[in-house]
């Protein structure tokens, strides 16, 4: 077939690349975005509610490498295997991190990647319901506003947290992130506002921007040290795609590098034990990778949960979603969090502590592949995340096929000071289910997690039980030292043409959840291409 030419191609549909694409299909551009998932057009992923589903059938379940640091139990990394990534199948909540991340960043030598640069990128995403203001945006194509419910067991948790000596703060995403606050979360009238679905729709240039989905990239293609196009199979025939300006990878913390080292971009010595012939010999490929620690624990209950549902709560759900986007349809699973410090004396928060009024279960196969349930028993889920790991994993090939998946290596509890602060985190969770308030309506805890009592019953817990956050990021980190893949614009260094522009980017991992994140890098990635920053 005769190649295709575009102004730019975009590799990947995720939370960064939609928004890039349609960013440069706005600026009249002509532009290629591929993905190599499906449609977001289905009902799981439309509501909120079906994101149990959504993980099991958009989503790549890539298997990682035995975690020492976690009795070496299998797991499969979730990735988005659809239009959107991980925006498409994640829980919607929103959050953009501290400014001391951004700062931090800044700090490391990524000049333009401070709070107050990032910060019109940010406000440029969302339409924020409370309107625009110093630190909001009132006009983007994300809908961003408070989970709607306030319901007794979400009150009584903030109760229970104002007991336990943690105030509440306004705005999470504003002037300070510290403190307890409802979740707040991107949905249009109850449904999932992801990039995907929103920039295509309301930013990018119809006539410019070719979405082709289903399109699973091989190799960026090379003349000499300068990218000049995509290779990539869609409909069972090899195709290219060629770029009179730039290639972008937005494939994700996992696929960038992996596509990289397929191209001959990368280590040395790894390129040649998968007899890939070397083009730039980049040793920070892959490396640098990290995560959050998340653990969960349940408490039982007398109240009327959707754990135990009643006839009339299926009419209800159906009724308050059709007439007002709202109910359990639109329920997203994390309702309360506070932003907090494991240790007073650290600069800002470390621990996100997360609250949802139903009982969950997490069920893993021997594949590693979990599935997330309501339990049949009345309850609560209260759940810890350690937003500062220390540990650094890697992301390599297993071979040269381009079909194979990624090879992910990660010890999540690696460090000891992780393990030491992820189970603070947990110790946290615990004081405030314990203050009056939840003691009021709770009765105990579900096993295994009330037999912890000793510092060994929780270490054993934290080893047994902490996941991943399915926050990955920092395989190709930009900086300035001589590990960075990145230079502070984004491009690959020795490499004309060629930025990798999504959560791989990241020196270090933000304070929450990393979609918004995702969806900012996206923006300020469009605005270095066009000169704009």
């Amino acid at each position: 077939m005769t190649d295709e030419v575009f102004d730019y191609v975009v590799v990947g549909g995720g939370s960064s690349g939609s928004v890039i694409a349609s960013r440069l299909a706005e600026a009249n551009a002509k532009v290629l975005l591929l993905e190599a998932g499906g449609s977001d057009r289905r009902l799981e992923i439309l509501i909120p509610a079906g994101v149990a589903v959504a993980y099991k059938k958009a989503n790549w379940k890539y298997p990682a490498e035995p975690d020492p640091s976690r009795r070496n139990r299998p797991e499969a990394w979730m990735a988005g295997r659809v239009m959107g990534g991980g925006g498409s199948i994640n829980s919607c909540v929103y959050i953009r991190g501290n400014r001391a991340d951004y700062d931090g960043w800044a700090q490391l030598g990524c000049k333009g990647w401070d709070y107050d640069s990032v910060l019109p990128a940010f406000k440029k995403i969302e339409t924020w319901e409370g309107g625009e203001n110093t630190f909001r945006g009132g006009s983007g194509p994300v809908s961003v506003c408070v989970q709607e419910n306030r319901g007794e067991a979400n009150q009584t948790y903030i109760k229970a947290a104002r007991q336990a000596g943690y105030t509440e703060t306004a705005d999470y995403n504003g002037e300070q992130q510290e403190g307890i606050a409802l979740a707040q979360v991107n949905h249009r009238r109850g449904t999932r506002s992801q990039s995907s679905r929103e920039y295509i729709k309301r930013v990018a240039s119809k006539k410019l921007l070719t979405v082709r989905t289903n399109a699973f990239a091989h190799r960026v293609l090379l003349e000499g040290t300068a990218a000049v196009g995509v290779e990539y199979r869609h409909r069972g025939e090899l195709r290219q795609a060629r770029a009179r300006q730039e290639v972008i990878l937005s494939a994700g913390t996992l696929a960038s590098p992996k596509l990289l080292l397929q191209s001959g971009i990368g280590p040395r010595a790894h390129l040649e034990d998968h007899n890939i012939p070397v083009v730039l010999d980049l040793p920070g490929v892959g490396e640098n990778l990290h995560e959050h620690a998340y653990l969960m624990q349940r408490y039982r209950t007398t109240m009327h949960t959707i754990n135990k549902p009643r006839l009339s709560d299926g009419t209800k759900a159906v009724t308050d979603f059709a007439l007002h986007g709202g109910g359990i349809l639109a329920m997203t699973i994390v309702q309360v969090q506070v932003m907090a410090r494991s240790d007073a004396s650290l600069a800002s928060p470390d621990i996100q502590l997360q609250f949802t009024p139903f009982a969950i279960t997490r069920n893993v196969d021997d594949r590693g592949m979990f599935d997330v349930q309501p339990a049949r028993e009345l309850g609560f889920t209260a759940s810890s995340t350690f937003t500062h790991t220390r540990n650094r994993g890697r992301i390599s090939l297993h071979g040269s096929d381009p079909t194979l998946g990624p090879r992910i290596e990660m010890q999540l509890l690696g460090h000891p000071d992780d393990l030491r602060d992820t189970v603070r985190g947990a110790k946290m969770v615990h004081e405030i289910m314990a203050q009056p308030a939840m003691a009021e309506i709770t009765r105990g805890q579900f096993q295994p997690e009330a037999d912890c009592a000793t510092e060994a019953d929780w270490i054993n817990y934290v080893r047994d039980y902490a996941v991943p956050s399915y926050h990955p990021v920092g395989s190709c980190k930009m900086g300035v030292d001589d590990a960075a893949v990145l230079d502070p614009e984004l491009r690959v260094r020795g490499i004309a043409n060629l930025r990798v522009v999504d959560a791989s980017i990241m020196p270090n991992v933000t304070t929450g959840n990393t979609n918004a994140p995702s969806m900012m890098i996206g923006e300020r990635g469009a605005e270095l291409v066009l000169g704009r920053s």
